[in-house]
């Protein structure tokens, strides 16, 4: 109880005892000052219109500047605002934004502050609670918000450069090597032989002639269309660093996906995971070329989380992407075992070039896929594409 209704509440007691004109009177002011500062505040937050403005998406240490506008159209001066701004710990230091103002009619005031993308990751700004007071008594009414802002942090893109990268990635037909996949008809050259290279590509006259194996250097060319599978569930990944494996695996899809659309070349997503947005499972990007398309797939890479179960093989197999021979498919995983090998043969068998990115290979797992005509692949430390020679 207030120190006003206590006072209203012995004059009262006082009035049922001695109803004198002079103690009715305090009465009536006491409860005629309750009401109105009961209906003020109630009134005037009709008058209220906020706005928040905010970035829909930022990179990795990007800053980012959120502002809060504020406009008061009521008669009545407003005695304080209480604005309470919460923001979730991996985007401010400080969690909970906390301004105290004073409006006068037809007021406009612009509240700042900043928001830095520290961890890839979907992020709701909110809920904004506004705090109407008048000083008459402490008669506050508050104003939540239905539906805070979101916000995506994309994850880091490796510059292609800084890779380990001996026949590159499907970057075009561009005749350098920067392929997964070589032409057999064109040969540039020779060099000496490495394990896990086919025998078919070994140099016999070369070889023969140096004392050493040898095997043919082809021109990298590659089909246009190009699908990244990115598999996202607890069951692939597992293990005390299973959660950093999954992000350096969505680390290497978004880098893929970005130089390859830089290049100009359509590239697709398929995935298992879960887009919390939409609270529905990840939709497939059909391969196309366009900035747009790049944006669209780098946000949903930044929101996307682990399914308990499942495999993205399955959606593969199932054909829904309809890929036409020759297309390449990079699939994204933590290790192989026989049901992905199993299932990367047979679509490999379908004329497409497959390819495979490990997160946390096995002892075996790269020369065992390269066993079976598959590309294999592994991530450093950094989500970065390294070759085991």
């Amino acid at each position: 109880m207030t120190f006003l209704r206590a006072v209203t509440l012995l004059a009262l007691i006082w009035l049922a005892f001695d109803p004198g004109p002079a103690v009715s009177f305090a009465v009536y002011v006491l409860i005629g000052v309750q009401v109105i500062g009961w209906l003020w505040p109630r009134l005037a937050g009709r008058y209220i219109v906020w706005q928040r403005h905010a970035p829909l998406v930022l990179a990795p240490d990007e800053v980012g500047e959120v502002t809060i506008t504020i406009s008061y159209q009521g008669r009545l001066p407003l005695p304080y605002l209480i604005v309470t701004e919460d923001v979730p710990p991996s985007l401010s230091a400080v969690t909970r934004k906390r301004w105290v103002l004073s409006l006068r009619p037809g007021q406009r005031y612009t509240l700042r502050y900043q928001v830095q993308g520290r961890q890839r990751g979907l992020y709701w700004l909110g809920p904004l609670r506004l705090v109407i007071g008048t000083v008459i008594d402490r008669n506050e009414v508050l104003i939540g918000e239905h539906q805070p802002t979101p916000l995506t942090i994309v994850p880091h893109v490796v510059p292609l450069p800084l890779l380990e990268l001996p026949a590159g990635l499907p970057y075009s037909q561009e005749r350098r090597r920067l392929s997964l996949f070589d032409d057999p008809a064109q040969t540039i050259g020779v060099r000496h032989y490495r394990p896990g290279d086919s025998p078919r590509l070994i140099d016999w006259k070369t070889s023969a002639r140096l004392g050493e194996l040898h095997v043919r250097e082809l021109a990298p060319v590659i089909a246009r269309m190009t699908v990244i599978a990115l598999e996202f569930s607890e069951t692939a990944y597992r293990g005390r660093f299973a959660r950093d494996d999954r992000e350096r695996a969505v680390i290497a899809t978004a880098s893929l996906a970005t130089t390859l659309i830089n290049r100009q070349q359509a590239v697709g997503l398929c995935s298992n995971g879960y887009d919390p947005l939409t609270k529905a499972p990840i939709v497939p990007l059909l391969p196309r070329a366009e900035h747009d398309h790049l944006r669209t797939l780098l946000l949903l890479l930044g929101r996307i989380e682990p399914v308990s179960t499942g495999s993205v093989l399955t959606e593969l197999s199932s054909g829904t992407l309809n890929l036409s021979w020759g297309s390449t498919l990079i699939t994204v995983t933590a290790a192989l075992d026989e049901a992905w090998l199993a299932g990367l043969t047979m679509l490999r068998r379908r004329g497409l070039y497959v390819a495979v990115i490990l997160a946390d290979p096995g002892p075996s797992d790269v020369l065992q896929a390269r066993r079976y005509g598959i590309a294999a692949y592994r991530l450093d430390r950094a989500g970065g594409i390294v070759v085991d020679a």
